[in-house]
């Protein structure tokens, strides 16, 4: 199996630390720039109002199975969590998409730090990427976990 980067973040995250623990409500102005060979897959890309981003956390932890998280003080699998560290650290990001300036995708929404690969670009539509019993509920968990 071999991935090839279609892009890389530049943000103003230069450290794991300066990147916000979920980037879904960070403000912050983030740049993708994809790679010549791959700018005719941005055809329509200004329809989507947000993107799925996946992207490599090329300064994670590849050997952690179990960890800590900000919201539990009980580790957890790295399958049961978010975090970066992981044995394959694919991250995703659900951005908004402010602007397209030729090749360079403009978004918000990021936790990615500065020189991340990305790996792919998908539009999110809330009635497909969203499970038809969370879209018009606020419970996420488990009915067990309440």
């Amino acid at each position: 199996m071999e991935l090839v980067p279609i892009g890389i973040f530049h943000t103003s995250y230069k450290t794991k630390d300066e990147a916000p623990r979920q980037g879904r409500g960070s403000e912050d102005i983030a740049y993708i720039e994809v790679f010549e060979k791959y700018i005719d897959g941005l055809k329509d890309i200004e329809e989507a109002k947000y993107l799925i981003i996946l992207y490599w956390a090329h300064e994670a932890k590849r050997d952690v199975l179990v960890t800590k998280t900000p919201f539990s003080d009980v580790p957890k699998g790295v399958f049961a969590c978010r975090s970066p560290n992981r044995p394959n650290p694919i991250l995703l990001d659900v951005a908004e998409l402010v602007d397209r300036k030729g090749n360079v995708l403009v978004v918000k929404g990021i936790d990615a730090i500065d020189s991340s690969p990305v790996l792919d670009i998908k539009p999110f539509y809330a009635e497909i990427d969203v499970p038809k019993e969370i879209l018009f509920s606020s419970v996420v968990r488990k009915e067990s976990e309440t």
